[in-house]
Protein backbone atom coordinates (compact mmCIF):
# COMPACT_ATOMS: atom_id res chain seq x y z
CA UNK A 1 0.00 0.00 0.00
CA UNK A 2 1.44 3.36 -0.99
CA UNK A 3 1.25 6.49 1.13
CA UNK A 4 -1.42 7.84 -1.25
CA UNK A 5 -3.71 4.83 -0.69
CA UNK A 6 -3.89 5.14 3.09
CA UNK A 7 -7.40 6.07 4.29
CA UNK A 8 -6.82 7.10 7.90
CA UNK A 9 -3.83 9.39 7.95
CA UNK A 10 -4.24 11.50 11.08
CA UNK A 11 -1.24 13.72 10.38
CA UNK A 12 -2.11 17.38 9.92
CA UNK A 13 -1.19 19.64 7.04
CA UNK A 14 1.25 21.38 9.39
CA UNK A 15 2.98 18.00 9.75
CA UNK A 16 3.22 17.12 6.06
CA UNK A 17 3.45 20.49 4.29
CA UNK A 18 2.05 22.03 1.12
CA UNK A 19 4.05 20.14 -1.49
CA UNK A 20 3.09 16.78 0.03
CA UNK A 21 -0.65 17.47 0.13
CA UNK A 22 -0.71 18.90 -3.40
CA UNK A 23 1.10 15.84 -4.74
CA UNK A 24 -1.25 13.55 -2.85
CA UNK A 25 -4.35 15.36 -4.18
CA UNK A 26 -3.14 15.17 -7.79
CA UNK A 27 -2.27 11.49 -7.46
CA UNK A 28 -5.63 10.68 -5.90
CA UNK A 29 -7.58 12.54 -8.58
CA UNK A 30 -5.69 11.13 -11.54
CA UNK A 31 -6.47 7.60 -10.37
CA UNK A 32 -10.14 8.44 -11.08
CA UNK A 33 -9.81 8.60 -14.86
CA UNK A 34 -13.39 9.80 -15.43
CA UNK A 35 -12.63 12.92 -13.38
CA UNK A 36 -9.63 14.08 -15.44
CA UNK A 37 -9.65 12.02 -18.66
CA UNK A 38 -10.71 14.99 -20.83
CA UNK A 39 -7.65 17.00 -19.71
CA UNK A 40 -4.87 17.35 -22.24
CA UNK A 41 -1.65 16.69 -20.34
CA UNK A 42 -3.37 15.79 -17.07
CA UNK A 43 -3.31 17.68 -13.76
CA UNK A 44 -0.48 19.57 -12.13
CA UNK A 45 0.24 22.28 -14.69
CA UNK A 46 -0.20 26.04 -14.36
CA UNK A 47 -3.56 25.74 -16.16
CA UNK A 48 -5.85 22.90 -17.17
CA UNK A 49 -6.10 22.30 -20.93
CA UNK A 50 -9.32 21.10 -22.57
CA UNK A 51 -10.47 20.64 -26.13
CA UNK A 52 -13.04 23.33 -26.91
CA UNK A 53 -16.38 21.58 -26.13
CA UNK A 54 -18.61 24.38 -27.49
CA UNK A 55 -20.68 23.92 -30.62
CA UNK A 56 -20.97 26.89 -33.01
CA UNK A 57 -24.31 28.02 -31.50
CA UNK A 58 -23.32 27.43 -27.84
CA UNK A 59 -22.78 30.11 -25.22
CA UNK A 60 -20.28 29.67 -22.39
CA UNK A 61 -21.68 29.75 -18.85
CA UNK A 62 -19.43 30.54 -15.85
CA UNK A 63 -20.31 30.43 -12.16
CA UNK A 64 -18.24 30.65 -8.96
CA UNK A 65 -19.49 29.65 -5.51
CA UNK A 66 -17.91 29.27 -2.11
CA UNK A 67 -18.96 26.63 0.43
CA UNK A 68 -17.67 25.43 3.77
CA UNK A 69 -18.19 22.60 6.21
CA UNK A 70 -21.84 21.60 5.93
CA UNK A 71 -24.31 20.52 8.60
CA UNK A 72 -24.12 16.83 7.71
CA UNK A 73 -20.41 16.71 8.50
CA UNK A 74 -20.73 18.77 11.68
CA UNK A 75 -23.51 16.46 12.91
CA UNK A 76 -21.46 13.34 12.17
CA UNK A 77 -23.96 12.08 9.59
CA UNK A 78 -21.33 11.74 6.87
CA UNK A 79 -17.60 12.02 6.34
CA UNK A 80 -15.70 14.68 4.48
CA UNK A 81 -17.04 13.30 1.20
CA UNK A 82 -20.22 15.32 1.74
CA UNK A 83 -18.15 18.53 1.97
CA UNK A 84 -16.51 17.90 -1.39
CA UNK A 85 -19.67 16.77 -3.15
CA UNK A 86 -21.65 19.73 -1.84
CA UNK A 87 -19.03 22.21 -3.06
CA UNK A 88 -19.26 20.95 -6.64
CA UNK A 89 -23.06 20.61 -6.45
CA UNK A 90 -23.36 24.20 -5.24
CA UNK A 91 -21.52 25.57 -8.27
CA UNK A 92 -23.08 23.22 -10.83
CA UNK A 93 -26.60 24.06 -9.64
CA UNK A 94 -26.47 27.59 -11.06
CA UNK A 95 -25.24 26.32 -14.43
CA UNK A 96 -28.25 23.98 -14.59
CA UNK A 97 -30.67 26.70 -13.49
CA UNK A 98 -29.43 28.90 -16.33
CA UNK A 99 -30.29 26.17 -18.83
CA UNK A 100 -26.75 24.90 -19.28
CA UNK A 101 -24.93 21.60 -19.27
CA UNK A 102 -21.86 21.70 -16.98
CA UNK A 103 -18.63 20.32 -18.39
CA UNK A 104 -15.76 21.45 -16.14
CA UNK A 105 -14.93 22.69 -12.63
CA UNK A 106 -11.87 24.28 -11.02
CA UNK A 107 -11.51 24.18 -7.24
CA UNK A 108 -9.57 26.21 -4.70
CA UNK A 109 -9.12 24.44 -1.35
CA UNK A 110 -8.66 26.73 1.64
CA UNK A 111 -7.54 24.62 4.56
CA UNK A 112 -6.48 25.29 8.18
CA UNK A 113 -3.13 23.84 9.17
CA UNK A 114 -4.89 21.56 11.67
CA UNK A 115 -6.79 19.76 8.89
CA UNK A 116 -5.88 16.07 8.76
CA UNK A 117 -4.63 14.37 5.65
CA UNK A 118 -7.48 11.89 6.01
CA UNK A 119 -10.10 14.66 5.86
CA UNK A 120 -8.52 16.06 2.71
CA UNK A 121 -8.67 12.55 1.21
CA UNK A 122 -12.38 12.34 2.03
CA UNK A 123 -13.11 15.77 0.56
CA UNK A 124 -11.32 14.81 -2.66
CA UNK A 125 -13.31 11.56 -2.85
CA UNK A 126 -16.51 13.59 -2.61
CA UNK A 127 -15.28 15.89 -5.37
CA UNK A 128 -14.46 12.89 -7.56
CA UNK A 129 -17.92 11.43 -7.03
CA UNK A 130 -19.62 14.73 -7.83
CA UNK A 131 -17.60 15.12 -11.02
CA UNK A 132 -18.70 11.63 -12.02
CA UNK A 133 -22.35 12.32 -11.12
CA UNK A 134 -22.49 15.52 -13.19
CA UNK A 135 -20.20 14.44 -16.01
CA UNK A 136 -17.71 17.26 -15.47
CA UNK A 137 -13.93 17.38 -15.77
CA UNK A 138 -11.83 18.69 -12.89
CA UNK A 139 -9.33 21.00 -14.55
CA UNK A 140 -7.25 21.89 -11.48
CA UNK A 141 -7.29 24.57 -8.83
CA UNK A 142 -5.27 25.72 -5.85
CA UNK A 143 -4.55 24.68 -2.27
CA UNK A 144 -3.76 27.31 0.37
CA UNK A 145 -3.74 27.73 4.13
CA UNK A 146 -6.67 29.63 5.66
CA UNK A 147 -8.23 30.20 9.08
CA UNK A 148 -11.35 28.19 8.21
CA UNK A 149 -12.04 25.37 5.79
CA UNK A 150 -13.76 26.36 2.56
CA UNK A 151 -13.87 25.46 -1.11
CA UNK A 152 -14.25 27.94 -3.96
CA UNK A 153 -15.52 26.22 -7.10
CA UNK A 154 -15.75 27.70 -10.57
CA UNK A 155 -18.03 25.73 -12.88
CA UNK A 156 -18.15 25.99 -16.67
CA UNK A 157 -21.16 25.03 -18.75
CA UNK A 158 -22.56 25.43 -22.22
CA UNK A 159 -25.99 26.05 -23.74
CA UNK A 160 -27.44 27.09 -27.07
CA UNK A 161 -28.88 30.61 -26.91
CA UNK A 162 -32.41 29.23 -27.29
CA UNK A 163 -31.99 27.07 -24.16
CA UNK A 164 -30.83 29.84 -21.82
CA UNK A 165 -32.94 30.61 -18.76
CA UNK A 166 -32.47 33.86 -16.87
CA UNK A 167 -33.79 34.66 -13.41
CA UNK A 168 -35.76 37.80 -14.06
CA UNK A 169 -37.64 37.05 -17.28
CA UNK A 170 -41.05 35.90 -15.98
CA UNK A 171 -44.24 36.93 -17.74
CA UNK A 172 -47.67 37.71 -16.33
CA UNK A 173 -49.73 34.54 -16.21
CA UNK A 174 -46.74 32.19 -15.93
CA UNK A 175 -47.19 29.36 -13.47
CA UNK A 176 -44.61 29.01 -10.71
CA UNK A 177 -43.37 25.43 -10.78
CA UNK A 178 -41.11 23.95 -8.13
CA UNK A 179 -39.10 20.72 -8.27
CA UNK A 180 -38.93 18.11 -5.52
CA UNK A 181 -39.92 18.91 -1.94
CA UNK A 182 -39.08 21.87 0.28
CA UNK A 183 -38.49 22.23 4.02
CA UNK A 184 -36.68 18.94 4.65
CA UNK A 185 -33.40 20.70 5.39
CA UNK A 186 -34.94 22.97 8.04
CA UNK A 187 -36.82 20.11 9.71
CA UNK A 188 -33.63 18.05 9.79
CA UNK A 189 -31.76 20.91 11.44
CA UNK A 190 -34.50 21.34 14.06
CA UNK A 191 -34.63 17.62 14.90
CA UNK A 192 -30.89 17.33 15.37
CA UNK A 193 -30.44 20.59 17.24
CA UNK A 194 -33.23 19.75 19.70
CA UNK A 195 -32.34 16.04 19.84
CA UNK A 196 -35.95 15.26 19.06
CA UNK A 197 -36.84 11.59 18.69
CA UNK A 198 -38.57 10.71 15.44
CA UNK A 199 -39.53 7.53 13.60
CA UNK A 200 -37.10 5.63 11.42
CA UNK A 201 -38.68 6.72 8.12
CA UNK A 202 -38.66 10.39 9.20
CA UNK A 203 -35.02 10.14 10.33
CA UNK A 204 -34.06 8.64 6.98
CA UNK A 205 -35.70 11.49 5.04
CA UNK A 206 -34.22 14.33 7.09
CA UNK A 207 -30.74 12.82 7.25
CA UNK A 208 -30.84 12.28 3.50
CA UNK A 209 -31.81 15.93 3.02
CA UNK A 210 -28.88 17.08 5.16
CA UNK A 211 -26.33 14.80 3.49
CA UNK A 212 -27.44 14.98 -0.14
CA UNK A 213 -27.75 18.69 -0.87
CA UNK A 214 -27.74 18.22 -4.62
CA UNK A 215 -29.62 19.86 -7.49
CA UNK A 216 -31.99 17.80 -9.69
CA UNK A 217 -29.39 17.34 -12.42
CA UNK A 218 -31.42 15.33 -14.93
CA UNK A 219 -34.40 17.65 -14.53
CA UNK A 220 -32.24 20.70 -15.22
CA UNK A 221 -30.94 19.16 -18.44
CA UNK A 222 -34.44 18.06 -19.52
CA UNK A 223 -36.02 21.46 -18.82
CA UNK A 224 -33.28 23.20 -20.80
CA UNK A 225 -33.72 20.94 -23.79
CA UNK A 226 -37.54 21.13 -23.68
CA UNK A 227 -37.58 24.96 -23.68
CA UNK A 228 -40.80 24.99 -21.68
CA UNK A 229 -39.91 27.74 -19.17
CA UNK A 230 -39.52 31.52 -19.43
CA UNK A 231 -37.28 31.80 -16.34
CA UNK A 232 -35.56 29.75 -13.65
CA UNK A 233 -33.58 30.12 -10.43
CA UNK A 234 -32.45 27.65 -7.82
CA UNK A 235 -33.97 27.71 -4.33
CA UNK A 236 -30.73 27.40 -2.39
CA UNK A 237 -31.62 30.41 -0.21
CA UNK A 238 -35.33 29.66 0.20
CA UNK A 239 -38.52 30.12 -1.81
CA UNK A 240 -39.07 33.77 -0.97
CA UNK A 241 -35.51 34.67 -1.97
CA UNK A 242 -35.99 32.77 -5.23
CA UNK A 243 -39.20 34.70 -5.94
CA UNK A 244 -37.48 38.00 -5.20
CA UNK A 245 -34.66 37.05 -7.57
CA UNK A 246 -37.21 36.44 -10.32
CA UNK A 247 -38.91 39.79 -9.73
CA UNK A 248 -35.71 41.86 -9.78
CA UNK A 249 -35.94 44.75 -12.26
CA UNK A 250 -39.53 43.92 -13.15
CA UNK A 251 -42.82 45.55 -12.18
CA UNK A 252 -44.37 42.16 -11.50
CA UNK A 253 -45.34 40.12 -8.48
CA UNK A 254 -46.23 36.55 -7.59
CA UNK A 255 -49.03 34.85 -5.74
CA UNK A 256 -48.20 31.61 -3.98
CA UNK A 257 -50.67 28.97 -2.86
CA UNK A 258 -49.43 27.70 0.50
CA UNK A 259 -51.39 24.44 0.29
CA UNK A 260 -49.54 23.56 -2.92
CA UNK A 261 -45.99 23.97 -1.53
CA UNK A 262 -44.62 20.39 -1.64
CA UNK A 263 -43.53 18.96 1.70
CA UNK A 264 -42.29 15.37 1.91
CA UNK A 265 -45.23 13.14 2.98
CA UNK A 266 -43.17 11.57 5.77
CA UNK A 267 -42.51 15.00 7.30
CA UNK A 268 -45.99 16.54 7.37
CA UNK A 269 -46.87 15.25 10.86
CA UNK A 270 -43.52 16.44 12.20
CA UNK A 271 -44.09 19.89 10.72
CA UNK A 272 -47.58 20.06 12.24
CA UNK A 273 -46.25 19.05 15.66
CA UNK A 274 -43.79 21.95 15.48
CA UNK A 275 -46.49 24.33 14.18
CA UNK A 276 -44.34 25.09 11.15
CA UNK A 277 -46.34 25.91 8.02
CA UNK A 278 -45.35 24.85 4.50
CA UNK A 279 -44.55 28.47 3.67
CA UNK A 280 -42.21 28.90 6.61
CA UNK A 281 -40.49 25.60 5.86
CA UNK A 282 -39.94 26.67 2.26
CA UNK A 283 -38.17 29.89 3.28
CA UNK A 284 -35.15 28.25 4.93
CA UNK A 285 -33.25 27.14 1.85
CA UNK A 286 -30.74 24.32 1.61
CA UNK A 287 -33.12 22.02 -0.27
CA UNK A 288 -31.45 22.86 -3.60
CA UNK A 289 -34.45 22.64 -5.87
CA UNK A 290 -35.43 24.74 -8.89
CA UNK A 291 -38.20 27.29 -9.41
CA UNK A 292 -39.46 27.73 -12.97
CA UNK A 293 -41.85 30.18 -14.64
CA UNK A 294 -43.87 28.17 -17.16
CA UNK A 295 -46.62 29.51 -19.43
CA UNK A 296 -50.07 27.91 -19.28
CA UNK A 297 -49.66 26.43 -22.76
CA UNK A 298 -46.67 24.34 -21.62
CA UNK A 299 -47.98 23.04 -18.28
CA UNK A 300 -49.35 19.80 -19.75
CA UNK A 301 -45.88 18.92 -21.10
CA UNK A 302 -44.28 19.05 -17.63
CA UNK A 303 -45.53 15.60 -16.65
CA UNK A 304 -43.39 13.98 -19.33
CA UNK A 305 -40.32 15.93 -18.20
CA UNK A 306 -40.96 14.98 -14.56
CA UNK A 307 -41.25 11.30 -15.43
CA UNK A 308 -38.15 11.25 -17.64
CA UNK A 309 -36.04 12.96 -14.97
CA UNK A 310 -37.65 11.11 -12.04
CA UNK A 311 -38.26 14.44 -10.30
CA UNK A 312 -41.73 15.66 -9.24
CA UNK A 313 -42.86 19.10 -10.42
CA UNK A 314 -45.57 21.07 -8.62
CA UNK A 315 -47.42 24.24 -9.59
CA UNK A 316 -47.38 26.50 -6.50
CA UNK A 317 -48.56 29.87 -7.82
CA UNK A 318 -48.43 32.34 -10.66
CA UNK A 319 -46.82 35.56 -11.85
CA UNK A 320 -49.08 38.63 -11.59
CA UNK A 321 -48.97 42.32 -12.43
CA UNK A 322 -49.32 43.26 -8.75
CA UNK A 323 -45.95 44.07 -7.23
CA UNK A 324 -44.91 42.00 -4.21
CA UNK A 325 -45.01 38.42 -2.98
CA UNK A 326 -48.56 37.47 -2.04
CA UNK A 327 -49.72 34.24 -0.46
CA UNK A 328 -53.04 32.46 -0.29
CA UNK A 329 -52.56 30.89 3.13
CA UNK A 330 -53.68 27.46 4.35
CA UNK A 331 -56.64 29.32 5.93
CA UNK A 332 -57.66 30.79 2.58
CA UNK A 333 -56.59 34.36 3.41
CA UNK A 334 -54.62 36.49 0.95
CA UNK A 335 -51.65 38.21 2.60
CA UNK A 336 -48.45 39.98 1.57
CA UNK A 337 -45.21 38.37 2.70
CA UNK A 338 -42.67 40.26 4.80
CA UNK A 339 -39.19 40.70 3.35
CA UNK A 340 -37.43 37.92 5.24
CA UNK A 341 -34.45 36.11 3.76
CA UNK A 342 -30.95 34.94 4.60
CA UNK A 343 -28.39 37.73 4.38
CA UNK A 344 -24.71 36.79 4.66
CA UNK A 345 -23.80 40.27 5.92
CA UNK A 346 -26.72 40.63 8.34
CA UNK A 347 -27.13 37.30 10.07
CA UNK A 348 -29.85 38.25 12.56
CA UNK A 349 -33.61 38.29 11.99
CA UNK A 350 -35.54 39.64 14.97
CA UNK A 351 -32.42 38.99 17.06
CA UNK A 352 -31.95 35.38 15.92
CA UNK A 353 -29.94 33.58 13.28
CA UNK A 354 -31.97 32.95 10.15
CA UNK A 355 -32.39 29.20 10.74
CA UNK A 356 -33.18 29.70 14.44
CA UNK A 357 -35.79 32.32 13.51
CA UNK A 358 -37.51 29.92 11.13
CA UNK A 359 -37.32 27.01 13.57
CA UNK A 360 -40.18 28.42 15.66
CA UNK A 361 -43.60 29.66 14.48
CA UNK A 362 -43.34 33.23 13.16
CA UNK A 363 -45.55 35.99 11.80
CA UNK A 364 -44.51 36.05 8.15
CA UNK A 365 -46.92 38.64 6.79
CA UNK A 366 -47.12 42.42 6.75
Amino acid sequence: MTIYEQRSDTRTLMDVGERFIKSRIIDRLQKASETTQALIGGLGHDAGVLENPLNPDDTLLVNTDRSGVNKAYNLGLAGGECIGHFAVSHAVSDILATGGTPFAVSIALLLPGETTVSLVDEIMDGIKQACSDYGVTLTGGDTKKAESLSLVVTALGKAPVANLLYRNTPRVGDHLVVSGQLGSMLLGSVVHKRRRRVSGPVQKVIDGALINQRPPFHLGIAMSESRLAHACTDISDGLQAACRNMLTNTNLGVQLSETQIPIHPELKDLANSLSLTPLQLSMAGGDWQFLYCVPETHISALQDVAERSNTPLTVIGEVTDEVGIWVKTVNGERKKLRDIEHDSFHERVDGKSYFDFLSDPQELFE
